[in-house]
């Protein structure tokens, strides 16, 4: 996240809030068919597993070294490759739009039973393609909202599948993660004059809103938080941890007046698991 000016401070996390909560009452109506694995989980974690199972541990060292990895080639394609760096950008954006909206639609008031699969997928190619399209050759709220909306239909899909600890441990490493990527990883190159200038040719994977740039990877984190504490630990968690995201991220704004880039994720996610669980764990009634 980088920021020239203070603006943008309302818009990213309401605008977000409105669409992914749209996307979690779809999947909480039990219509929308998914796998029971997430696709980051790589080894399965038991039903009922203590907090001493290696699962959601392994799970979250391997997603955390597939971003890196992920991260960093992508960074040394940007930096000699801006071009082809670009297309992939954009390509990825359209590509997750494309899956996970054609799983939301396909299941919305059981729509596939009435126009027909192939009428689907045409009304979803439109959709990503429009939304690919806005995020690209424009800022503001249009590419606000069309990042929005890709990054609510994947987080929820994603929240909705993670198993609980898998989950805890995943965005408590995260929080880490991205600091530890801004401050000392290939991210804190992206402070440097020569790439600030041509930020814009990653649209797609990074959204500008005003003057803050605003890394897709964020808006999927914050999507997946509040959504598999909906699905895992109730709706005032959720809610609870939705509102402190946005406090979070209003925060992590204010550091932006000090410091040239701030990691987005660090102060949201911190804020949003440690009050959802504190309501799960305090408030008997949300059990």
């Amino acid at each position: 996240m980088r920021l020239k000016t203070l603006s943008g401070e309302v818009l990213p996390p309401l605008i977000l809030t409105l669409v992914l909560w749209l996307f979690i009452f779809n999947l909480s109506r039990g219509l929308v068919l998914l796998e029971p694995v997430a696709p980051i989980v790589v080894v399965e974690e038991p039903a009922g597993a203590p907090p001493t199972s290696p699962a959601p541990y392994i799970n979250t060292i391997t997603l955390l070294s597939i971003i890196a990895v992920t991260g960093f080639t992508f960074f040394l394609i940007f930096k000699r490759y801006p071009r082809l760096a670009s297309y992939i950008s954009v390509g990825a954006f359209w590509t997750v739009s494309f899956l996970t909206l054609l799983i939301h639609i396909g299941y919305i008031g059981n729509v596939s039973a009435i126009i027909g699969e192939n009428l689907i997928l045409g009304i979803v190619l439109v959709i990503a393609t429009a939304l690919a399209f806005l995020v690209r050759k424009s800022s503001g709220v249009a590419a606000l909202a069309a990042a929005c909306v890709t990054a609510g239909a994947g987080g929820t899909i994603i929240g909705y599948m993670i198993p609980v600890l898998t989950f805890i441990v995943l965005v408590a490493s995260l929080t880490v993660f991205d600091l530890v990527m801004v401050k000392k990883g290939y991210l804190s190159l992206l402070s440097h004059e020569q790439y600030r200038e041509r930020i814009n040719q990653l649209r797609g994977l990074v959204v500008e809103v005003g003057d803050v740039n605003i890394g897709l990877g964020d808006l999927l984190f914050y999507t997946i938080t509040v959504t598999t504490t909906f699905f895992k630990l109730g709706l005032l968690p959720a809610i609870t941890a939705n509102l402190a995201m946005i406090i979070g991220y209003y925060l992590t704004l204010q550091l932006l007046k000090k410091w040239t880039t701030v990691p987005g994720l660090t102060i949201p996610l911190s804020l949003a698991l440690a009050s959802a669980l504190a309501v799960y764990a305090f408030i008997p009634q949300v059990h």
